[in-house]
């Protein structure tokens, strides 16, 4: 009987063992995945169904949508061929599907509604016609919206819509230090005789929706650009017609450079939704340069630091003080680098805190001499295993895009 029991005991204690190993390996992991592998197929489907409920409202089709690839959701390829009324009326519809509206400026604050009014007719009106699209969609009239509202918050519709957070809430503890310059973006210029070329990593910390989008706006250059967060408003770097590159990157050290502001009490242009103007509108360096002169930038969002370069081989960084004025700094030899680093601080300043600015430097004044050298550098001083590395000939207006989950896979772009 003894036996028995000790059997029976034995028995139900290797049963329970199994069931405990069984928990204890429970497919955590794998339906994480699942989950990460669902969101990855049903991410945009939201968008689609919006974006052909917007077109039949409007009439016509004034952007396509479509795969890059047979076995990869991203990234995903756009082409926007429109005026700025008829962008505005498709992003206005487009968020009413979704749920979010403009708000209309209060009473108090009307008059710094028309000051905000009155600098985008002198420095960029198409931007007033696509709010007027906006205001069509919501049968409100265009100066009665708040335009610091619609400068963040409603534009940035296209967050929620792609579904940014659920790919932020999957990944979990993966995430980049704002305060470390060794896992950010960063970007190398180079001229080698008449050829100009630019490298760009865009450094992430988990995978996340990434679209590449040609624009063609009425009254505006065609522009060529990788887009994360919004696909119009947030464009992250990209060449224009007339060859002027621009790209972004988070400034973080030393950290008093990356600030988060409220709106300023003067009419400001939110610094992403700058970028998109200046590509739309400039053709050089200089021209880039006094745009950023004659406005007040801000940023919501912490702050980025900018590399532009044009076809004639000049390159400069754009920066912001302390006063939230931009500063300028024009490169001094046939290259310039670009990572997290204040250029503010100085050379030395650089060289000491970032490794990966150091590193850069510390080849370039090997010899760049030619197109794979700048793909060499640019891949060797990427700081994450995840988002994009990007390549620009500027002559030939000439693209080529790499995700880092696909790395030896080339997406190549040339803007006609």
């Amino acid at each position: 009987m003894n036996n028995l029991k000790f059997i029976v005991f034995l028995g139900l204690s290797i049963l329970l063992l199994n069931n405990c190993q069984k928990v204890g390996n429970s497919p955590q992991q794998e339906t994480r995945q699942e989950m990460f592998d669902r969101l990855l197929a049903t991410y945009d489907q939201d968008f689609q169904t919006y974006l052909a409920a917007a077109h039949q409202a409007m009439g016509k089709e004034i952007l396509t949508y479509s795969s890059l690839s047979d076995t990869k959701t991203i990234p995903k390829y756009m082409e926007i061929t429109a005026t700025h009324y008829e962008y505005g009326y498709l992003a206005g519809h487009i968020s009413q599907q979704f749920g979010r509206s403009p708000r209309r400026v209060t009473a108090d604050r009307v008059d710094f509604n028309n000051r905000i009014i009155d600098m985008y007719q002198q420095i960029y009106p198409q931007y007033l016609e696509l709010v007027r699209g906006v205001s069509d969609v919501f049968d409100i009239p265009m100066n009665e919206l708040d335009f610091t509202y619609l400068e963040s918050d409603f534009f940035l519709v296209w967050y929620d819509i792609f579904k940014y957070s659920s790919f932020q809430n999957l990944a979990g503890t993966m995430s980049a230090g704002t305060n470390s310059t060794a896992n950010h973006c960063s970007m190398i210029y180079a001229q080698v005789e008449d050829n100009v070329f630019v490298g760009r990593n865009f450094d992430d910390a988990h995978e996340k929706p990434h679209f590449v989008v040609f624009s063609q706006m009425e009254g505006g250059y065609k522009v060529m650009a990788n887009a994360v967060y919004s696909i119009y408003h947030w464009i992250v770097d990209g060449v224009n017609e007339k060859g002027l590159y621009m790209g972004t990157a988070n400034l973080v050290q030393p950290e008093e450079y990356y600030w988060f502001d409220p709106y300023p009490e003067e009419p400001a242009i939110c610094e992403h939704h700058l970028f998109r103007i200046a590509l739309e509108t400039c053709a050089t360096v200089d021209q880039v340069i006094a745009l950023y002169q004659s406005v007040r930038p801000w940023s919501y969002n912490g702050t980025d630091h900018l590399m532009v370069v044009d076809a004639l081989g000049n390159s400069a960084v754009i920066e912001f003080d302390m006063n939230r004025n931009a500063n300028f700094f024009r490169a001094e030899k046939n290259y310039q680098i670009m990572t997290n680093i204040a250029y503010h601080e100085g050379f030395d300043y650089m060289m000491e805190n970032c490794s990966r600015f150091y590193e850069a430097t510390v080849e370039a004044e090997l010899g760049i001499h030619d197109f794979a050298d700048v793909e060499r550098i640019t891949r060797q001083i990427r700081g994450t295993n995840y988002g994009y590395t990007s390549f620009f000939d500027l002559g030939r207006r000439f693209m080529q895009v790499y995700r880092r989950t696909d790395y030896f896979t080339a997406y190549d772009f040339n803007l006609p």
